[in-house]
């Protein structure tokens, strides 16, 4: 019955509207009776529209979650680029993990519920590689699987596995992320090596957010588009030249290209301006413009 009270109003209302109709057509009123028929239906399109958006606010929706001081204390200790923000920056970094953790599940393999410090190496590689950035969601991510280590391209643990993160494509595993704890670690550890697993996944799936992955930028301006296409040809003949300091597995595609230079920028922004100025200035005013 509680719920039904909002309505009592809008009932009253129609029901007066309506109940004067017939007695208006016999005293002949035939244009007030239309007037307030286009009243009647213009009132229910409106009860209908407030019902809806109140329905929206009051809808089941996953609370972020709130980051403690130990929390905190924990980002100043293991996160590096968490430290070089300012106060303000560093509250919207905090929120930002916030919403992650309460929208992404995180599951670690051999683990009955994931460890915080997993859930947060995982949300701050998120929030990192999309920093700066307009636009922030996930796409149609749903899930982050973390194994115990590395694993093969079938996604199966053992001793040969190689793969430190996957971000899939279509399939039953669409909108899963795989990530390799001990790489994940790593990554967070040695915080001027150009490398980190979690932002270069999350960058694959910015990648991906335009419908495929192929190395170019989703949104980026026309301008910078024919840019960034003349930078990464050149840049991966470098590479594979051995004439760069991007990491030699930019070189292996377009796709792997955009994550792994998005990384260096994320992690060493200052050396990639000084050995790649082009490509600093463009990845620059990609990530915030």
């Amino acid at each position: 019955m509680g719920k039904a009270k909002p309505f009592i109003p809008w009932i009253i209302l129609f029901a007066l509207l309506l109940g004067s109709i017939p007695v208006i057509l016999s005293y002949k009123g035939v244009t007030v009776a239309k007037t307030i028929g286009v009243l009647v239906v213009v009132s229910i399109i409106a009860a209908l529209w407030i019902w809806r958006i109140n329905t929206r606010r009051k809808s089941d929706r996953n609370e972020r979650v709130k980051l403690t001081t130990n929390d905190r204390f924990w980002l100043k200790d293991h996160i590096p680029f968490y430290n070089g923000l300012s106060n303000e920056d560093k509250k919207i970094f905090e929120d930002r993990i916030g919403i992650f953790l309460a929208d992404i599940t995180i599951t670690e393999i051999g683990e009955e519920v994931a460890n915080k410090s997993t859930c947060l190496y995982v949300a701050c590689s998120a929030v990192i590689a999309y920093w700066g950035l307009p636009y922030w969601n996930y796409g149609v991510l749903r899930e982050v699987l973390v194994y115990p280590s590395n694993f093969d391209p079938s996604n199966e643990l053992n001793k040969l596995g190689i793969v430190e993160g996957k971000v899939h494509h279509g399939g039953l595993m669409n909108n899963t992320m795989i990530l390799s704890l001990p790489a994940l670690e790593k990554g967070f550890q040695i915080d001027n090596d150009k490398k980190n697993v979690g932002v270069h996944e999350f960058a694959h799936l910015l990648d991906k957010s335009d419908g495929s992955i192929d190395g170019m930028p989703p949104l980026m301006g026309e301008e910078d588009r024919e840019l960034w296409t003349k930078l990464m040809e050149k840049g991966i003949k470098d590479i594979k030249a051995g004439d760069s300091t991007i990491p030699d597995y930019g070189s292996t595609n377009n796709a792997e290209f955009f994550a792994v230079v998005s990384t260096y920028y994320k992690e060493c922004p200052k050396l990639l301006k000084v050995k790649h100025r082009q490509l600093y200035e463009l990845m620059e005013r990609y990530y915030n413009s």
